[in-house]
């Protein structure tokens, strides 16, 4: 097992000043990026919107790491870390009125559509999602990080981890609030695909863009979200993500994963098809699904969703995330971030391969599993565009 030094009494940017300019640099261009893309407008400003959605959690890194060593910091981080969960379940808890059909998204703007509203819905997510909270809170107080400090590689004297573990607790929770509540994932909708398609939203120019914005979005701020500039330089932040070179031997592992896990799928898929509908509970729409990721059905769009899921996703949770949480807590992040577009089968299945990344994660780097993951989205596409069946 790697050691990890503690990060209770660290200075707030280790190295030379020479080497803190790039990190500050880099604060400033993504935080300009912003207002200046919504001005913009077009492109710009998806580009802008894109980096809104996760430029608010690089800030809470940044809060955590600066609370350290600052009380004030860690009253703002706290406070962050609430006002984030709060936005998330809003939207949530909107997204899934609209999507469930209970409002009526035309009538909103003209302060009609709100007589279906589903109070049972807005209760059930809502609870959910004040169970991440106390969740969350509790994840933040001593004994308990002392507790979960047996079973996980977190240190508990740590800020930094205990506002970790206080956001994927917590904002898992909401995230699966939705298929908790109704059992259906809410992308998959009837309501919300109508939605999307009178609105343009399932343009597939636009969502290869969208795909790859959330690329270049992800990489430097997974890179800034480890303490690039506040407590690591360039390199021991990659370091710290298991973002390396890796060897010929673990290329070759990554691809052969990849391949062994297109097959084993294949059979998971059809092994839980038979006990959903043995047991009548209701399945992830494959029709729906096909239609929400349309974009990726070209080599090209294969392509881009293989790179993308696979080293953005692999940065951001087996890079950030599991060296201080462990496979099964990150891993329950990485499930539910898939919650709003598969139903529980898909989510299990989810949740499953993302075991085996982390496990590949921990036996080589996050580089070995980024290539297992890419190339498995990859293959999957590429079948499907060619009606490969196993």
């Amino acid at each position: 097992m790697t050691f990890h030094p503690p990060e209770t009494a660290a200075p707030l940017i280790e190295g030379p000043p020479a080497r803190r300019w790039p990190a500050v640099l880099g604060y400033v261009l993504m935080l300009l990026a912003l207002p200046i893309g919504f001005a913009l407008g077009g492109e710009a400003n998806s580009f802008a919107s894109t980096g809104a959605m996760y430029l608010p959690f690089v800030l809470l890194a940044l809060l955590a790491y600066w609370g350290l060593s600052n009380d004030a910091a860690k009253i703002l981080a706290v406070l962050w870390w609430l006002g984030l969960l709060g936005l998330a379940s809003l939207g949530i808890i909107s997204f899934t009125l609209l999507a469930s059909g209970a409002i009526d998204p035309n009538g909103l703007s003209t302060g009609g559509g709100l007589d279906g509203v589903n109070w049972g819905i807005i209760g059930g997510v809502s609870g959910i999602s004040a169970l991440g909270l106390l969740l969350g809170i509790g994840a933040l107080l001593p004994p308990v990080r002392r507790t979960a400090s047996r079973v996980l590689p977190l240190d508990p004297d740590s800020f930094v981890h205990a506002i970790a573990l206080a956001l994927v607790v917590s904002l898992s929770l909401v995230l699966l609030a939705p298929l908790i509540v109704t059992g259906l994932p809410p992308l998959l909708s009837d309501a919300f695909m109508q939605m999307a398609e009178s609105s343009g939203a399932l343009d597939e120019q636009s969502n290869l863009l969208s795909t790859v914005y959330v690329l270049v979005w992800t990489v430097p701020l997974a890179i800034f979200a480890v303490g690039y500039g506040v407590r690591r330089d360039f390199g021991a932040s990659l370091r710290r993500l298991g973002f390396v070179r890796p060897t010929l031997q673990q290329v070759a592992v990554g691809i052969g994963v990849a391949v062994v896990l297109v097959f084993a799928a294949s059979y998971l898929d059809k092994g839980l098809t038979l006990l959903w509908e043995a047991m009548g509970w209701p399945q992830t729409d494959g029709e729906a699904f096909s239609k929400l990721i349309a974009f990726a059905f070209t080599p090209v769009g294969a392509i881009v969703l293989g790179i993308s899921a696979g080293l953005g996703e692999e940065l951001g949770v087996r890079g950030v995330l599991q060296p201080r949480l462990g496979i099964v807590l990150s891993n329950l992040l990485f499930a539910s971030l898939h919650a709003l577009q598969y139903g529980w089968d898909g989510v299990l299945v989810v949740f499953l391969l993302g075991v085996v990344f982390g496990l590949l994660r921990n036996r080589t780097n996050t580089t070995t599993s980024a290539i297992a993951h890419g190339l498995y989205d990859f293959l999957l596409v590429m079948m499907a565009i060619y009606g490969i069946s196993i």
